[in-house]
C-alpha cells in the first residue's frame, strides 16, 4: 500500500496521506514551493509562478513537476488519440459552415441580387494600384438614390452564434447612409423588425458607425462613436445568442467598438434572398460610391445534414 492508495477502515491517518487525497487551494507562488511528493491536486486561487487563478495542477507520476489540467496540448486531429479526425469534426458538426466570399467570381455583381433606386447603379471594379477587386455601389447624382447587393439562397440560424466580417471603402465620407450585415434592411427602406444584425452609418445624425439589431418584434440601434473614413475599413459583427444575456458586438478596423444587448435575435432564420447585404444611398445631389470587398461568415444552419 502506498500513500496514494484508497483509505480503508484500518488506514492510519497522516499529514502526507491527507494532502495527497485532498485538493489543496493556494496561490501560484505558494504552489511552486510545495513538496510535490506530498500532494496530487492543487487548485490556484491567485496568479503566481506555478500557475494562474483557476488553474488546476496535478503532480506527475514521478512527483517532480505539475501538469496543468487547463492546458490543451497541441494536437493534429489525425486520429482518435489526437483529438479525433478532421473528418469526424465535420461529420458531427454538420450544421456549421464557413462562407468565404473572397474568390474572384464572388467579387462580381452577377453573383449577387442587385437592387437600385432612382439613379443608382452597380459596377464591377478593380483597384488601379493594388489590383484588388470590389463591387462598387453608386447612388450617382440624384439625392436619396441607392444601390444594394444581397447574397441569396442560403439561410442562417439566429439561435446560434455567428461572425460576419467584411471590408468596405467609401469614396466620400459625407452625406450618405450605409447598411452592411446579416439580414440587413435596404438602406432606402424604413428600419424593420426583421431579424438582423447590421453595421450602419447615417450622416444626418453623425459620421459614425452604428450597430442595429432586430429580434422579429422590435429593433434598435446603438451609436458606436467610431468615425467613418475613406480608407478601406474592416467591419466585423459578432452574434452570441447563447450568452447569459444575449449579446451582439461591432468591431471596426480591428478594435472593439461596442456591445449591444437589446433586441438581439435568438430564434428564426434569415430569408432566402438576404443572408448578407451591402447597401448605400446618398443624401445630396452628388455620387457617394461604396466599394464592397470580400465578406466572410461563420455560422450555423437550422436544418440537419448527415448524422
Amino acid at each position: 500500500m502506498s500513500l496514494s492508495d484508497p483509505w480503508t477502515n484500518s488506514t492510519p491517518a497522516s499529514v502526507t496521506r491527507k494532502n495527497k487525497t485532498s485538493v489543496i487551494t493556494v496561490s501560484g507562488n505558494d504552489a511552486a514551493s510545495l513538496d510535490k511528493t506530498k500532494f496530487k491536486l492543487v487548485a490556484i486561487n491567485a496568479d503566481g509562478t506555478a500557475g494562474d487563478k483557476d488553474d488546476l495542477l496535478m503532480v506527475n507520476a514521478t512527483e517532480d513537476s505539475f501538469i496543468n489540467l487547463r492546458d490543451t496540448a497541441e494536437h493534429t486531429h489525425a486520429n482518435s488519440s489526437t483529438g479525433g479526425t478532421v473528418f469526424d469534426i465535420f461529420a458531427w458538426n454538420n450544421t456549421f459552415f464557413v462562407l468565404q466570399l473572397t474568390k474572384t467570381d464572388d467579387l462580381k455583381k452577377a453573383q449577387w441580387i442587385e437592387t437600385v433606386t432612382s439613379s443608382g447603379t452597380i459596377e464591377d471594379a478593380t483597384d488601379g494600384t493594388t489590383g484588388e477587386r470590389s463591387i462598387r455601389l453608386r447612388p450617382n447624382g440624384t439625392s436619396g438614390s441607392g444601390s444594394t447587393i444581397s447574397y441569396p439562397h442560403l439561410k442562417l440560424d439566429f439561435s446560434k452564434p455567428f461572425l460576419f466580417q467584411t471590408k468596405l471603402r467609401i469614396e466620400t465620407a459625407t452625406n450618405l447612409a450605409i447598411h452592411s450585415g446579416v439580414g440587413a434592411d435596404d438602406v432606402t427602406a424604413a428600419d424593420s423588425n426583421t431579424r438582423k444584425l447590421q453595421a450602419e452609418v447615417c450622416t444626418t445624425t453623425n459620421n459614425n458607425y452604428w450597430l442595429r439589431t432586430a429580434n422579429g418584434s422590435a429593433n434598435s440601434a446603438s451609436d458606436s462613436g467610431i468615425a467613418i473614413t475613406t480608407n478601406r475599413t474592416k467591419v466585423d459583427v459578432e452574434h452570441d445568442p447563447t450568452a447569459g444575456t444575449p449579446s451582439a458586438y461591432l468591431y471596426v478596423a480591428g478594435g472593439t467598438v461596442l456591445t449591444k444587448t437589446t433586441n438581439i435575435p435568438t430564434s428564426g432564420a434569415t430569408v432566402e434572398n438576404n443572408l448578407i447585404k451591402h447597401s448605400i444611398k446618398n443624401s445630396t445631389a452628388a455620387d457617394r460610391p461604396m466599394h464592397t470587398y470580400g465578406s466572410r461568415l461563420i455560422y450555423y444552419i437550422s436544418d440537419t445534414w448527415g448524422h
